[in-house]
């Protein structure tokens, strides 16, 4: 193990990377989350959060007591916060007390919300907005957070500039909602562009088709199925407390591809955010990254081993690459392999 883990650290490209990896990996071998916590603090997100907090010097709250409240309250200072804001709680979280929107438009004059749903924060901000709150007193950390899943995560390293080529072909293994392929479109820029994206849930297919359809001068192939390292059909099992994964006894059927058997001739950049499958979808690969040698852009955090095993996996197809890993949100979740 020891050896394997020095050739992978010995393989990172920058003193950022290697940080990354030496806490990640004792996250994965400890389960101690202040590892997590340090990588997460170090982030550019985190670093302009906390600045934001910092600098306040009004009563603050923040506008959701949900999962991303609670990451808030925990990683910026729960005595920080006068209270939170959700209709769909109540009582205390942490002695913070939590509020419906009503009552804190009753009861404060003053303060800065932060708004923390993700899923909610635009109408959060528009309520507000309409209840007389100021801009100014509005600080929408959902949207920075959304910001950076979809416009930096998987293009922000200027190593990927260096690395571009005169035509690009992309695939977007789990094209969710489509924003990374239209943010390959972007980064790519003029260059001849090809996109192979795909997605097996039904809604995010057509999602992703309107988003496609959209792209000027890209040529682009939409495949509802995932990405393995066989053509078959698994069970897929989603739950939004022990999370989405391919496991037996799923109630979602799905069929899944080899990208080997997908995509003939050539690749030149691989995405890979396939809840898990990653492992799978990099040996249906093998032949595409030994032949192309593409750039690889993989999530590495949603099983406790892939820190060490999907680079390892990769240098066993083509050991010439270097890694880069980011980590691109407040939680445990989005840390991302970068091979050049």
């Amino acid at each position: 193990m020891y050896r394997r883990i020095k050739d992978i650290y010995g393989h990172m490209g920058d003193e950022t990377s290697r940080q990354i990896f030496a806490d990640r990996l004792l996250f994965s071998l400890t389960g101690d989350r202040r590892y997590m916590t340090k990588i997460v603090r170090g982030t550019a997100l985190y670093q302009k959060i906390h600045g934001l907090v910092e600098s306040d010097v009004r009563r603050k709250y923040i506008a959701s007591a949900g999962q991303w409240g609670k990451i808030i309250a925990e990683l910026f200072g729960k005595s920080e916060f006068a209270g939170m804001i959700d209709n769909h709680a109540a009582g205390s979280y942490e002695n913070i007390p939590i509020l419906p929107l009503d009552a804190f438009l009753e009861q404060v004059s003053d303060g800065t919300v932060y708004i923390g749903s993700t899923r909610y924060h635009a109408e959060f901000c528009q309520m507000l907005k309409n209840a007389g709150i100021g801009e100014d007193r509005i600080v929408d950390v959902a949207g920075m957070m959304l910001d950076v899943f979809h416009r930096q995560q998987y293009f922000d390293l200027p190593f990927l500039e260096q690395n571009r080529k005169e035509q690009e072909i992309f695939v977007d293994g789990g094209c969710y909602d489509g924003e990374n392929s239209r943010m390959f479109a972007v980064w790519a820029g003029d260059v001849s562009r090809t996109i192979y994206a795909f997605e097996p849930d039904e809604t995010n297919f057509h999602n992703c088709r309107t988003v496609l359809d959209s792209l000027e001068g890209v040529s682009c192939h939409l495949v509802r199925k995932g990405l393995w390292s066989s053509d078959t059909v698994l069970e897929f099992h989603a739950d939004a407390n022990e999370g989405s994964r391919f496991a037996d006894g799923g109630k979602v059927q799905i069929p899944v591809t080899r990208l080997d058997a997908a995509i003939e001739g050539n690749v030149t950049f691989i995405k890979l955010d396939v809840e898990g499958a990653e492992y799978e979808a990099l040996k249906g690969a093998e032949k595409l990254i030994q032949n192309c040698r593409p750039t690889l852009a993989v999530s590495v955090y949603h099983k406790a081993q892939d820190i060490w095993e999907l680079p390892e996996l990769i240098l066993s197809m083509a050991p010439e690459y270097t890694f880069y890993l980011r980590h691109y949100s407040l939680s445990s979740e989005e840390t991302v392999l970068y091979a050049v």
